[in-house]
């Protein structure tokens, strides 16, 4: 009688994320698709104790509870054969804006691989050059007096962008002001601006892109870039701004869709070899995985802000809604196999997948 084949064991892969999160992320389709790779996936209750939940072989986390971290290590340190993707310390490191974009406070350099030179038409332009755009924060308890040291250190512009400096979903953490005057910037320093947006915060100058925003989204050795409608400065109106005093909010960019007044101009976008290399070189400097990051094309070479950089990273977010991807389930499934078989190289099947589209998801959000 011939021996039956061994049944495989099957993973179980733990999504330690907000309620709402998780109704969004594990959908019918991935659950479906981990299935049929042997996984099951379960939603941990990140108040609970994680061993009373299941046997966990890999855990993916973003929780901001209280007691989570101190039940998730307790777990791990109990479990030492469960792997926990990204770290605490890692994933901390995007949770404020001053080391969101760290690791590209100074340009780095890529440059194209031998077999894939750029086209004719640049042929001339070998490396393109990425940085994170000038910026500066604003402190609570800041002065008049420290705003203007600041400014004049920075060199900054007018118009600039306020964000809120944590961005680890607290209350206001989604706000977005221009702020056009220093009569604008006093009334945030005073705490005089209009609601939505308050100190800390970090001020980026405004930089002309075009009114196109590259979200790249990132899931281990693979990518996904989407060509979204972004920021654009609308023409000057000396009433428009005297009535604003000098600040307004704006609506948040992740939100934004193709039907927006404020268009989607043509851009070049970033060839596909700079996408690869600038999405390594994050990977490795944050230590993380799974995160998405917004990259414009400033319009003018050399734009005040722009460090003389082709390509700017304005915002990294961790886990972002990698379940408005079309190809999602296929995607996370991918990299968990990855993560569950390391001796094996998923690369030559995952590789990138690259799609671009002109309308976002409605109401699309990133930063939950």
């Amino acid at each position: 009688m011939s021996e039956q084949p061994q049944e495989q064991k099957k993973r179980v892969v733990g999504f330690a994320i907000l309620p709402d999160k998780a109704r969004k992320h594990i959908t019918g389709d991935l659950l479906k698709a981990a299935a049929t790779a042997n996984i099951e996936i379960l939603a941990i209750d990140p108040s609970k104790p994680v061993a009373e939940q299941g046997n966990f072989d890999l855990i993916l986390q973003k929780c901001r509870d209280a007691g989570w971290r101190q039940r998730l290590l307790h777990y791990l340190q109990h479990h030492p054969r469960t792997r926990l993707i990204d770290t605490f310390e890692a994933v901390q490191s995007l949770m404020a804006r001053d080391s969101m974009l760290q690791p590209l406070a100074d340009p780095v350099t890529l440059h194209p691989p031998i077999n894939d030179r750029l086209s004719p038409e640049t042929a001339e332009r070998d490396v393109f050059s990425c940085a994170a755009p000038v910026q500066a924060a604003l402190q609570e308890g800041c002065s008049e007096a420290d705003m203007v040291q600041l400014l004049n250190h920075t060199q900054m512009c007018f118009p600039l962008l306020a964000k809120p400096y944590f961005t680890d979903g607290r209350q206001g953490s989604h706000g977005l002001a221009l702020v056009h005057s220093l009569e604008g910037l006093e009334r945030l320093v005073k705490g005089t601006g209009p609601p939505g947006v308050a100190l800390p915060v970090m001020l980026q100058p405004f930089i002309e892109h075009g009114g196109c925003l590259f979200k790249v989204y990132v899931i281990g050795c693979s990518i996904v870039v989407v060509h979204r409608p972004s920021l654009q400065v609308p023409p000057e109106d000396e009433d428009i701004t005297a009535q604003r005093k000098g600040i307004q909010i704006m609506t948040r960019v992740s939100a934004f869709n193709s039907k927006s007044p404020m268009g989607c101009d043509f851009v070049e976008g970033p060839p596909d070899w700079l996408l690869d290399q600038l999405a390594a070189t994050l990977r490795s400097r944050l230590h993380l995985q799974l995160f998405n990051f917004d990259l414009v094309r400033p319009t003018e070479h050399n734009a005040p802000g722009s460090k003389g950089a082709d390509f700017l990273v304005v915002d990294i977010n961790y886990f972002p809604g990698y379940e408005k991807l079309p190809n999602h389930a296929d995607l996370m499934v991918g990299f968990l196999q990855s993560q569950l078989d390391p001796e094996q190289d998923q690369r030559p099947v995952l590789r990138r997948h690259l799609s671009s589209c002109l309308e976002p998801p409605d109401n699309a959000s990133d930063s939950e």
